[in-house]
């Protein structure tokens, strides 16, 4: 019973031991990937200010959306379609 006591012991020692180097090689890849995040957030900056014209374009078309030409425009388009 005594050696069946101290082989349940090693294993669940073993276990707890690889459990525990896993745990260091996956917290060591995430400070590796909030590195790289925290690089990419830095110079993502300067490059999305050159969609700023983008940016301001579809505002102005969801600006029009919400104003009511979209509407407009539709139910002119509605009454020149043909119906089949």
């Amino acid at each position: 019973m005594e050696t069946i006591l101290v082989i349940c012991a090693v294993i669940v020692t073993l276990a707890f031991v690889a459990l525990v180097v896993q745990a260091i090689l996956t917290l060591q890849q995430l400070r590796h990937t909030a590195k790289a995040v925290e690089y990419l957030a830095l110079n993502a900056d300067g490059k999305l200010t050159a969609l700023d014209p983008v940016i301001t374009g579809v505002k102005s078309v969801t600006n029009a959306v919400s104003a009511g030409w979209f509407k407009a425009a539709q139910m002119v388009y509605g009454m020149f379609a043909r119906k089949e």
